[in-house]
């Protein structure tokens, strides 16, 4: 019984990763793709000076704009809503896998597992540019600074991107297998 209950809230936090996973990849490139690249030509050139030179914020955002029919502001939300929860149950999926990770970095084993590695250092990296541009926009400091961290948040969450896309292929048997226990 105990057995089951484990292998259930392993389903359970597996699938709501998931779920929280799509919802913020979706969200994010929503944002990416169709606000801050896709936004009208009149919303680029804005000129932000900073202490060493001028730079163009081609991030300035139209508040009417609205993509499959909800706002920039709706999007933000959600993003931020979403990671907040994704980024409690990586919490959890990190706790849980503990022993694993510290067997695979003091065995010299992260070779063998490579793609999880760089998966959880992207994880990490993506999360820490998000939070740090997200603390910027709070405070109120330079947007120059925080569209830095943006930019280097958008790139990086990229290759995230794919490294989630085979993580989840690569584990897809265990989501079924783990219907029939």
């Amino acid at each position: 019984m105990i057995q089951r209950t484990k292998y259930f809230i392993g389903f359970l936090v597996n699938n709501l990763l998931l779920l929280f996973g799509i919802a913020m990849v979706v969200s994010g490139l929503v944002l990416q793709l169709g606000f801050h690249i896709g936004s009208a030509p009149g919303n680029h050139g804005r000129k932000i000076a900073s202490h060493t030179e001028n730079a163009v914020q081609v991030r300035e955002i139209n508040p009417e704009t609205t993509v499959w029919g909800v706002y920039y502001k709706a999007w933000a939300t959600t993003h931020k809503t979403v990671i907040v929860s994704f980024s409690l149950l990586m919490v959890y999926h990190f706790a849980i896998h503990w022993k694993w990770y510290k067997g695979v970095i003091t065995k010299h084993l992260i070779g063998k597992n490579k793609q999880v590695m760089i998966l959880s250092v992207f994880y990490i990296m993506v999360a820490i540019t998000g939070i740090i541009s997200w603390f910027i926009d709070l405070s109120g400091s330079s947007s120059f600074i925080r569209i830095g961290f943006m930019e280097v948040h958008d790139k990086l969450a990229i290759v995230l991107i794919i490294y989630l896309l085979l993580h989840v292929v690569k584990r897809a048997k265990w989501f079924s297998k783990i219907l029939y226990l």
